[in-house]
């Protein structure tokens, strides 16, 4: 198993020596491999079989079998080969996603001229597979999905490209090391730690709203023994001949601290996953807030430019640049 392992790590050192990174990759007669399938060896099997028949039996109807079916195999293995070389494949961008969901890569593959391409196959080997034909387009756009990992930068590894077209009878393939990179955000936990929970009271346009206020009117309610002369409303009093009491409130500031320092919990992924979740709550409430990291401030905002700003702090944070 050592030795496999090893065999592979080598073979994968050759393949990026010899294809490089890039966004936008063609699949010209350097890049692309092909090898016979199971199928043609067997086939190559048989023709042998037959060859020898004819040579010991001096039959020529069994030679020309024999080199019509050498001439098929070699017809489709270059079919084969014409179907997928000179196809441009480009990395277009990776979408964000949270720590344990799948990343979702996002490709572009075209034809050169106007020659039909068919069963074009993008897979990652234990992940997802697509199939895509390119015949009135020009360009297809493809998505495929891999499991993400922990938390910071995800880059795809070696896709790869292959065909089986027209008969099976030979694999044309190539390896894609795309050069683009998402970002993998902490994942949320379901229910998290409050840093603001000593504010009370319901969001609104003007800010925080606190009961028991004295600045704004916010209504009237029924009179309770003890309740200032001043805030009856003896409006309403001379309309129904009962007594009510006006109430207000006071607005705190709409902006909210999301601070590093103020959660309790030990450890920097619980942490993490604890702002995150703060992060989407406030976005989801149309509140604004900014976000304390160890050397990282953002000031208050709100809006979706906002929260991807604050999630990539948290993605990034103690990630090194690379």
């Amino acid at each position: 198993m050592v030795m496999v392992d090893t065999w592979r790590m080598q073979l994968d050192g050759w393949l990026r020596q010899r294809l490089a990174s890039t966004h936008e990759t063609t699949l010209n007669q350097r890049r692309v491999f092909i090898v016979p399938s199971k199928t043609a060896l067997a086939l190559l099997a048989m023709i042998a079989l037959l060859f020898l028949l004819g040579v010991n039996f001096q039959n020529s109807l069994v030679y020309g079998i024999c080199f019509w079916l050498l001439a098929l195999l070699l017809l489709n293995i270059f079919y084969t080969w014409r179907n997928l070389a000179g196809l441009t494949l480009t990395a277009i961008g990776v979408e964000p996603c949270f720590a344990g969901e799948k990343a979702v890569l996002e490709v572009a593959l075209s034809r050169p001229g106007q020659q039909p391409r068919f069963a074009i196959e993008l897979d990652w080997p234990g992940q997802d597979h697509t199939q895509t034909n390119l015949v009135t387009t020009q360009t297809q756009r493809v998505k495929l999905s891999h499991d993400a990992g922990e938390r910071g930068r995800f880059r795809p590894p070696r896709l790869r490209v292959s065909t089986r077209y027209p008969t099976g009878l030979a694999v044309a393939w190539s390896y894609v090391y795309p050069a683009v990179q998402g970002l993998v955000y902490p994942k949320p936990v379901d229910k998290a730690f409050d840093p603001n929970g000593n504010q009370q009271g319901a969001a609104t346009e003007d800010g925080v709203e606190i009961p028991g206020g004295s600045s704004d009117f916010s209504g009237v309610r029924g009179y309770q023994q003890g309740d200032a002369p001043k805030r009856i409303h003896w409006k309403k009093f001379a309309q129904t001949g009962e007594l009510y009491t006006k109430t207000f409130v006071d607005y705190a500031s709409h902006d909210l601290w999301l601070d590093w320092d103020g959660l309790p919990m030990p450890g920097v992924e619980i942490r993490l996953s604890h702002l995150c979740r703060r992060v989407l709550d406030f976005h989801q409430e149309q509140r604004q807030f900014g976000l304390k990291l160890p050397g990282v401030v953002i000031e208050p905002g709100k809006g979706e430019a906002h929260k991807a700003r604050c999630l990539q702090a948290l993605a990034l944070f103690g990630v090194a640049d690379g």
